[in-house]
């Protein structure tokens, strides 16, 4: 692997390692900006409907808050988990959830513990393998300069 497509390759990677540097906090108050990732437990089993399937037993919903409405919470629900552990796929649809249902709210947040972890170990993971494969300025990348130093 030339050294072009190493550099065009390494910022996809990295923030595919990043995306995964995240973690939800508790909070008390459910009102949030529009667009606010977040996460709501449920304490009484859901059901919702999807796109013309209803999902059932769900007790806990990942999406973005769109409003607070007449006592319900609103979001665009990107994933929602049932109690058996099976998840389903919010696609962004709309679900209104009592907010005397939620018995615990949280906000999606970078953990920059967690994001310092993944980059320092992508960076010392590349510069072992660029060490191992002869790649870089002390090794032997193919430039060319010649035969052996005399």
């Amino acid at each position: 692997m030339c050294m072009r497509s190493v550099r065009a390759f390494l910022p996809a990677v990295l923030l595919w390692a990043a995306t995964g540097c995240y973690h939800y906090v508790p909070v008390q108050v459910i009102t949030h900006p529009q667009g606010t990732p977040v996460r709501a437990h449920l304490n009484t089993l859901s059901s919702f409907e999807l796109a013309g399937i209803t999902v059932n037993n769900i007790n806990l919903v990942d999406g973005e808050m769109v409003r607070v409405d007449a006592g319900d919470l609103v979001l665009s629900a990107t994933w929602l988990e049932a109690i058996t552990a099976n998840g389903y796929a919010g696609n962004g649809w709309t679900v209104r959830i009592p907010e005397a249902n939620v018995t615990s709210f949280e906000l999606k947040r970078l953990s920059w513990w967690r994001t310092g972890a993944v980059v320092g170990g992508f960076a010392i993971a590349t510069l072992l393998g660029f060490d191992a494969l002869g790649v870089g300025p002390s090794g032997g990348d193919g430039g060319g300069r010649g035969g052996p130093i005399l």
